[in-house]
């Protein structure tokens, strides 16, 4: 009889420390280790202010957004109209294609709008211009 109340005791015991286990908050996280959630993430690009007539760009993008144009629509006189530096909400640099998925990252850029002839023509890139898209006219 005495070993049945021992053992009805160690599973009594046993349950309440399990059940105890579960109704306590976990310890608390390291805050740094936590990665931050954003909500309402914007649907465009983080802009800063356009520079008129091209001035102040970076000349290697621009020269690399030229011969895309070039490659892609022609040998032209394109002229810069504006220029700016972005922060893209995501690897698409503002031009989704549909049917291609995209890397969720906040990707720094460049925003050139270029003219020809009455054309407008907006090219975006990554930072270093290695990547560069001619962007449909809303783009």
């Amino acid at each position: 009889m005495r070993k049945l109340l021992t053992l009805g005791a160690v599973l009594a015991l046993t349950a309440a420390a399990a059940c105890d286990a579960y109704g306590e908050d976990p310890a608390p996280q390291n805050p740094a280790n936590t990665p931050a959630v954003v909500s309402g993430a914007p649907a465009g690009p983080d802009e800063t202010p356009a520079v008129a007539d091209g001035e102040g760009a970076d000349a290697e993008v621009e020269a690399a957004a030229r011969r895309l144009l070039a490659a892609e629509v022609g040998e032209g006189a394109f002229r810069l109209l504006s220029y700016e530096r972005v922060q893209w909400p995501d690897a698409s640099l503002g031009c989704p294609e549909e049917g291609y998925a995209y890397a969720q990252v906040i990707t720094p850029g460049h925003k050139l709008l270029f003219d020809l002839d009455g054309a407008l023509y907006p090219v975006h890139s990554n930072a270093d211009g290695s990547h560069m898209v001619i962007c449909g006219e809303d783009g």
